[in-house]
């Protein structure tokens, strides 16, 4: 079985924060651990950019898609996340076939020890659902939260 995501409650409400002020936008970030503390770093989803730029490779804009920069990247990948998010603004949280595709490269997870948090308030206020990388299946599955 998959080792829950313990994440700490001002943490979590700092991410379901983000995302009310996003809405209608998905907005998207990480979690980093200092020094014993739940650190959530706010991303910019340069969907819309994207979509701007060339529509037909893009097609989905910023209120049902996520994506993060060049920048935003690189400086994920210094920090070794322990938490990458975003939220759904209409169908509530759940690790949809996009999210699992850019959760992944030549068919393998990009950051296999990284939980992926999916946040809404679509259909229940505060809800929120966590999913890691299973080597076992082989695929990214459900995950208990557990708030500290």
């Amino acid at each position: 079985m998959t080792a829950p995501l313990v994440i700490q409650r001002l943490a979590l409400a700092e991410i379901f924060a983000h995302a009310r002020e996003a809405a209608p936008d998905e907005c998207c970030g990480v979690v980093v651990e200092r020094g014993g503390h739940d650190e959530v770093w706010r991303m910019r989803n340069v969907q819309d950019d994207l979509h701007a730029h060339d529509p037909v490779m893009h097609p989905r804009t910023a209120r049902t898609a996520y994506a993060l920069g060049r920048q935003d990247i690189e400086r994920l990948d210094a920090a070794a996340p322990k938490v990458i998010y975003h939220s759904h603004t209409k169908n509530g949280a759940y690790f949809s076939g996009e999210d699992r595709a850019r959760a992944m490269f030549m068919d393998e997870p990009m950051y296999p020890r990284v939980a992926y948090l999916v946040v809404s308030d679509a259909r229940i206020p505060d809800e929120a659902k966590a999913f890691r990388w299973d080597p076992e299946q082989a695929d990214f599955v459900e995950i208990a939260i557990e708030t500290a």
